[in-house]
């Protein structure tokens, strides 16, 4: 059986500057790389389809036909809340709820969300009896109609949900739901029954407030990918490592999502090869992720966060930091400041040449010698030299009275200290035994990987083989999950078990939503004690999706010959002429090569500084080694 006669497996990454995918069929993978295009996601999915099928050598529709799965992770949410461009929200609320709103510390998310708070916010009081309050709750209910609320939102300070639960017969009893189902409700014991009402506060409203955009594009890539052929449903991948067809998703779990795609391949390569102590980087073109982890174990939040705001749900513990190849770098009082700005997608850096004239990180990596002037950025953005030294020179090196390359020098140092001292830290605050490796991905996390080790202490990095499409990479591990949660008064064992019942009969009927027979899902409940002695109930469907595995490849011993030399500045005093090896040379090899070297490719460029050897092993992954 040919290659291209297997089932295809596809994930899909969407970062700031570029939408990163992977698609494997037959035992082959291709990585593929695209600009993203945020005036219209659905351009850049398109493109990359486009893209996967002439590699896989299949037409359009034949590729989506044979299709197992594809997963998919998007930056809306993210975007949503950078923007603040959600939906106008009317939320209902009682007493305790009202105290956590109004506590929302100006500034914040919430507080944003829920400028002014006299429009958005209505507060109420329940006395348990139905009929007794309907008309309170059908007069806030109308009179946050009338102010426009486009989505309603109830949250009380009852955790265990049973006022949500009056208020839903009430409002749904006057208004049925083919005719409210318009204007969708939120009720916030449906995502979390946390104790703390302010979490709660914070999920349901952010939730709420991030659903819409999400909601239209999501059916919309769906309904395109079906329009050229696609048979299965399209998943999404969401930031706790797990993934779930459009109809079932929490929008707040996506946000920030594609970061825990590349964690999650850090897991699964920390598990091949035995790693005990692992640090992650992502460098991508706005930023840089970091993330630890203990044998294979990735660090989790059991209350997640947004900017300041905690929230309800687990969530991925990764550490954002400043700075990517997109981030600009320029001089205030005299001195050189990398960041907060960055160039982004549009214009992006000056030697894009889509009108960027300021320096960033790759305009530097260009002025050193790093990048050839000749290639294509991911194959596809020619890079203008003489663009990024008169950005360097104009921004950096002139304002400082130093050379553009001991400038540039400067730029990319200040970087690799900013996060190999994040490193550092790190794993001394951990103190967990054993010799630290870092897992170094995303479209500049080789080009930087092996000086960042040195300023953190490491003496070992793992570049995956497809490094700078890693989150799209390891979104190919993530399974379709639910988690459900209930809160149950102290001693009641009696309420645990039937709340434990009707979670169980909830997950089964989403399940076999999301597809899957009953046979194939595994129910995993655990119950603990909570804030005043409560019991929380917690149950985990999960159903399994293909994975892309690590299989062995009998590859040849001797280096790949250069295919060239070129003046490479490494410490920004003098140029050191380097041997440059061709990526797709060096993978069809087991090759160990000293540095100081560049292997180049057209969506990924690996630095070996002097004092650094790469080898690359049966696995198709390069390992780097610092030399004693």
């Amino acid at each position: 059986m040919s290659t291209t006669d297997h089932a295809v497996t596809i994930d899909i990454d969407t970062g700031g500057t570029f939408t990163d995918g992977v698609v494997s069929t037959g035992g082959r993978t291709w990585p593929i790389k695209v600009l993203t295009t945020p005036h219209d996601l659905t351009i850049a999915l398109r493109e990359l389809i486009d893209e996967a099928a002439t590699q896989v050598g299949l037409d359009q529709e034949e590729l989506l036909r044979r299709v197992e799965s594809i997963r998919y992770s998007t930056t809306l949410g993210t975007n949503t809340v950078i923007e603040r461009s959600g939906p106008r929200l009317g939320v209902l609320v009682d007493a305790p709820a009202a105290a956590a709103i109004h506590a929302a510390a100006p500034g914040s998310l919430v507080a944003d969300v829920l400028e002014p708070l006299d429009w958005h916010v209505r507060e109420i009081a329940l006395t348990g009896d139905d009929d007794a309050d309907r008309e309170p709750v059908l007069r806030a209910v109308e009179d946050l109609l009338q102010r426009g609320a486009e989505r309603l939102v109830v949250v009380l300070g009852d955790a265990e949900g049973t006022g949500e639960e009056a208020i839903r017969r009430i409002v749904f009893g006057e208004y049925p739901r083919h005719i409210l189902g318009a204007l969708p409700v939120l009720f916030s014991s449906e995502l979390d029954a946390d104790a703390d009402v302010g979490r709660r506060v914070a999920t349901a409203v952010l939730n709420a407030y991030l659903h819409p955009q999400l909601e239209t594009f999501l059916y919309e890539a769906e309904s395109v990918l079906r329009a050229r052929g696609l048979r299965k449903p399209l998943f999404v991948f969401c930031n706790d490592g797990t993934t779930n067809r459009v109809a079932k998703v929490t929008a707040l779990k996506t946000h920030n999502s594609g970061p825990a795609g590349g964690v999650e391949a850090a897991r699964a390569l920390a598990r091949h090869y035995g790693f005990a102590r692992v640090a992650t980087i992502d460098i991508g073109g706005t930023s840089t992720d970091v993330a630890f982890l203990a044998d294979a174990a990735i660090e989790e939040r059991r209350h997640g966060g947004i900017e300041d705001t905690e929230l309800s749900l687990p969530m991925r513990r990764i550490d954002a930091l400043g700075g990517g190849g997109g981030t600009i770098a320029e001089v205030r009082d005299g001195a050189l400041q990398l960041g907060p700005r960055s160039a982004g997608a549009a214009p992006g850096p000056a030697c894009f040449g889509f009108g960027g004239t300021e320096a960033t990180v790759t305009d530097a990596n260009l002025a050193l010698g790093v990048f050839d002037a000749g290639q294509r950025f991911a194959g596809r953005v020619a890079l203008d030299p003489e663009r990024a030294r008169r950005a360097v020179e104009e921004h950096v090196a002139g304002p400082l009275g130093v050379g553009v390359e001991a400038a540039a020098h400067a730029v990319r140092d200040a970087l690799e200290q900013r996060i190999g001292s994040h490193l550092r830290a790190g794993f001394e605050e951990r103190g967990t035994a054993g010799s630290p490796v870092l897992i170094a991905f995303g479209g500049g996390g080789a080009v930087h990987a092996a000086r960042i080790a040195e300023h953190a202490g490491i003496d070992r990095v793992l570049v995956p083989g497809l490094a700078s499409v890693c989150s799209a990479f390891g979104i190919g591990f993530a399974d379709v999950e639910h988690r459900y949660t209930r809160l149950v008064a102290a001693g009641d064992d009696a309420g645990a078990d039937r709340a434990e019942d009707e979670l169980t009969q909830r997950a089964q009927i989403d399940m076999r939503g999301e597809g899957f027979s009953l046979d194939d899902v595994t129910f995993t409940v655990a119950r603990s004690t909570v804030e005043d002695g409560a019991v929380e109930v917690v149950l985990i469907a999960r159903a399994p999706l293909p994975h892309i595995g690590f299989p062995a490849h009998d590859r040849p011993g001797e280096p790949p010959a250069p295919t060239g030399t070129r003046e490479v500045w490494w410490d920004g005093e003098r140029a050191l002429p380097t041997p440059i090896h061709a990526a797709d040379a060096v993978a069809a090899t087991s090759a160990r090569i000293v540095g100081p070297a560049i292997v180049a490719g057209e969506i990924e460029t690996v630095c070996v500084p002097p004092g650094w050897v790469l080898e690359r092993d049966q696995y198709d992954q390069s390992i780097l080694n610092r030399e004693a």
